[in-house]
């Protein structure tokens, strides 16, 4: 059983951190498209903001209780706890920057607003980076056992 829960768990890690990179690694691309394919770019983007990274944290998330209350680390585990705030600051940020942000970065593309558009894109940018350095950071918490 834990095998399958830490496999599924690390799958849903994977999930964020892999789309992450894939973002960032293709957001320059992107940014220099006009027209069709960079407004098709911020679609897919806030679209997965608002439905894959939900179902990846919610499985990143029941993984990880599971994990908890059938393996041999409990609740006093510092490391869990920093799995739990970055679970939880992940969440937040997709709804409160994520999917507002892309929403105007769409309005802005409609619009030919060039200008508001490079200052959301850096804005987008900064948060993501964050983002994923907090996965790692997650990732190393886990890793390394901090706080046994």
């Amino acid at each position: 059983m834990r095998t399958l829960l830490l496999t599924a768990h690390l799958i849903g890690v994977g999930a964020w951190l892999g789309a992450n990179l894939t973002q960032l690694f293709l957001a320059r691309f992107y940014a220099q498209q006009n027209g069709d394919g960079r407004l098709a770019w911020v679609r897919a983007t806030t679209l997965m903001a608002r439905r894959y990274y939900n179902v990846a944290g919610i499985v990143i998330g029941v993984t990880g209780v599971s994990l908890v209350l059938h393996g041999k680390w409990g609740w006093d585990s510092g490391f869990i706890w920093v799995g739990v705030a970055v679970l939880v600051i992940g969440g937040v940020v997709g709804v409160a920057h994520f999917v507002p942000t892309g929403e105007r970065q769409i309005e802005a593309i409609e619009r030919n607003d060039r200008t508001l558009l490079a200052r959301l894109d850096r804005r987008v940018i900064s948060v993501a980076v964050i983002d994923t350095a907090l996965v790692v950071l997650a990732m190393l918490a886990m890793v390394d056992k901090w706080g046994r």
